[in-house]
Parts: C-alpha cells; sequence; structure tokens
C-alpha cells in the first residue's frame, strides 16, 4: 500500500483488512488465551476430581506395593513394563484435563482471529534470522513496554498464587499426619483454588490487553484520504478510463446498430426528436420488429442512412414515440401498435409493389 502525506484520519477499508490478515496482521491477546486454558483446567479437575483421585490412588498403592516388579524378569522388561503402565495411567488422569484445555485454547483462538491459514506466512525470510533486526526487535522500545507489561502481569498473578499458599501453609505441614485419601484430597482442593483465582486474575489482565491490542490494531490500520482516493480507484477503476470504455461501448453499439438501418423496411420520425426502423420477416417473426432507435443525434443519423438506403421514412410523432419508449432493439412491437403499423407497412409494401 503506497504512502501518503496527510494525517490517518479514515477507518481501515475491507481490502486494508484483507491485506493485513494475509501477513499475519491480527488481534490476538496470548494473557487471554493463557488465562482460558488455566481456568478449563480447574473445570477439569472440580468436573473429574473424584475420578482422578480413584486412579491415583490405585496407581499409588500398585506402585508402593511392588505389584509392577517381577524378580524373575530382567532389568529391562520391568523398566518397560512400569513405563507403559505408568505411561497409562498419566492418560487416564491427566488426559481428560489436557483435552479440556486444548478444546478451551483452540476455541479461544477461534474467537479470536477465526480460520487462517497462510502458508506464505511460513516461508523463510532473511529478515527473521537477520542477527541485526533481531537486536533491533529485542531492544526496541515496543519490546521494553511488552516486557514490563509481562513482568507486572507475571507479578500479580505471582502475588494470588502466594496469597493462596501463604493461607494454606498451616494445612500444608499437616499433610504428613494425614492418610493418602485425605492428602489427595487436601491438594487437589487447593490446585482447584490456585487454579481459578491465578485464571481469573489473568483472564482480567487478557481482557484488558485483548482490548489495548485491538484498539492499536485499529490505529496501525487507518489510512489517509489519498490512500482510501487510490484504492478506490484500483477497485473501482479509474473513472477516466471507465467514461471512455463506456464511450467506445456507445460507439461501437451504435455502428451496429447503425448496420441493420439499410436492411429496415421503414423508419418511423417525430420528425426531429426520436427516429424508430421497423422491419418485418413473417418467416422468422410474428410482428415487425425494432432494428435501431436513437434520439436527436442518432435519430438524425438513422435518417440519414436510410436515405442513402432508400428506406421510406414516414413522419408519425405519436407512434414514433410510443415505439421508441415501449420497445428495445430487436424486440417485436407490442400488440397495441399493430394496427398502426401495419397500415404504414401496407403502404409501403404497395409503393414497393
Amino acid at each position: 500500500m503506497p504512502q501518503a502525506s496527510g494525517e490517518r484520519t479514515e477507518k481501515a477499508t475491507p481490502k486494508r483488512r484483507r491485506d493485513a490478515r494475509k501477513k499475519g496482521q491480527v488481534v490476538k491477546s496470548v494473557e487471554l488465551t493463557a488465562a482460558v486454558v488455566i481456568l478449563m483446567i480447574y473445570l477439569g479437575f472440580s468436573a473429574f476430581g473424584p475420578f482422578i483421585m480413584a486412579n491415583l490412588k490405585s496407581f499409588m498403592r500398585e506402585f508402593v506395593s511392588g505389584t509392577y516388579f517381577s524378580l524373575g524378569d530382567n532389568f529391562g522388561e520391568n523398566y518397560t513394563r512400569i513405563y507403559l503402565i505408568i505411561l497409562k495411567y498419566f492418560v487416564i488422569i491427566c488426559g481428560p484435563i489436557l483435552a479440556i484445555a486444548l478444546f478451551g485454547g483452540i476455541l479461544l483462538n477461534y474467537l479470536q482471529v477465526g480460520f487462517l491459514f497462510e502458508p506464505s506466512l511460513l516461508a523463510m525470510k532473511f529478515s527473521k534470522i537477520n542477527p541485526l533486526n533481531g537486536f533491533r526487535r529485542i531492544f526496541s522500545l515496543r519490546s521494553l513496554v511488552t516486557l514490563l507489561q509481562s513482568s507486572l502481569k507475571l507479578a500479580l498473578v505471582a502475588a494470588v498464587v502466594y496469597k493462596e499458599f501463604e493461607k494454606n501453609f498451616v494445612t500444608m505441614t499437616n499433610l504428613i499426619n494425614l492418610n493418602i485419601d485425605e492428602s489427595v484430597s487436601v491438594m487437589i482442593s487447593l490446585i482447584s483454588t490456585i487454579l481459578w483465582k491465578s485464571g481469573l486474575t489473568l483472564f482480567i489482565l487478557g481482557v484488558i490487553d485483548y482490548g489495548y491490542l485491538r484498539w492499536e490494531h485499529e490505529r496501525e490500520l487507518r489510512m489517509t484520504k489519498q490512500e482510501v482516493k487510490e484504492e478506490y480507484k484500483l477497485l473501482e477503476g479509474d473513472p477516466k478510463i471507465k467514461s471512455r470504455i463506456k464511450t467506445v461501448q456507445r460507439q461501437i453499439s451504435m455502428r451496429r446498430m447503425m448496420q441493420h438501418v439499410p436492411t429496415a423496411d421503414v423508419v418511423i420520425t417525430n420528425p426531429t426528436h426520436y427516429a424508430v426502423a421497423l422491419k418485418y420477416d413473417e418467416k422468422t417473426h410474428n410482428a415487425p420488429v425494432v432494428v435501431a432507435k436513437g434520439q436527436d443525434y442518432v435519430a438524425l443519423k438513422i435518417k440519414e442512412v436510410a436515405k442513402e438506403h432508400g428506406v421510406y421514412i414516414e413522419e408519425n410523432k405519436p407512434l414514433a414515440q410510443s415505439l421508441y419508449k415501449m420497445c428495445d432493439i430487436g424486440q417485436e412491437i407490442p400488440s397495441e401498435l399493430y394496427q398502426a403499423v401495419a397500415e404504414i407497412l401496407a403502404f409501403v409494401y404497395s409503393l414497393k409493389k
């Protein structure tokens, strides 16, 4: 998009937005996505808590009891068996929560960006791996502001987590005096509380961040009035060129129309404002057909061509006006004009014998 002088006061056009989207310039808040993922994990803990506890206790009981070991097997066989069993329990215990978190992350990314697949964004570009450009990006003012914002967000979330640990410090120190069921229940409750509080804090920050990113994105997409005009010319075409094309099209259409005037049986005139050329062929049409019509200058040219080729010209003001207004070129005349036209054609045919 060519840059023009002047202030960017105009909203981005649809084309400008499409071009920006193809370049990967979209509004997307990483914090908001992370917050939704954390909250979805919390929902997973809340929904599958008893299921997780039951499988976790079963795994710990079997592992501690040595059920997975066999003295008759070598170390490699025991290691493989233990690895497969741990993987199975990991999928059973963590699978539902990870699936919910993955669904939440994908859904929120789609709501923010929509479906976007641009292979051109995956192409290798030297500017992306250029150390000098990377150094400029790292130490730019924008990167510094982003770092400060991220540090502030991290500090707020860390404060929420620390506050929750501080409030439950005594409970955590007494876990050693509880049985496995009670310990697991307390830990899941603590983890769930930390998840929803930190997720809610991050969600609020993410909403604010998304609003700011959208405002900044709209500001960067703004256009000058000159850019809007140039884009309009590209989309609609230069008005001068369009006018020239229309003029040429009218000239071509007029030449084609004038080629049919010599084949007409009669030209009915107003006498100066309108001229309509009619032709009747009983083998191909049920009624006379308008082969040419025009007003003012075009009407004058039709009469000139008709005189040159000996086509009879009949002056009939009401009939000429009716034919001009009611019929298009190539169209048969309406039935209400049959009588008037038939009388004229009969007279013309009598002259031609």
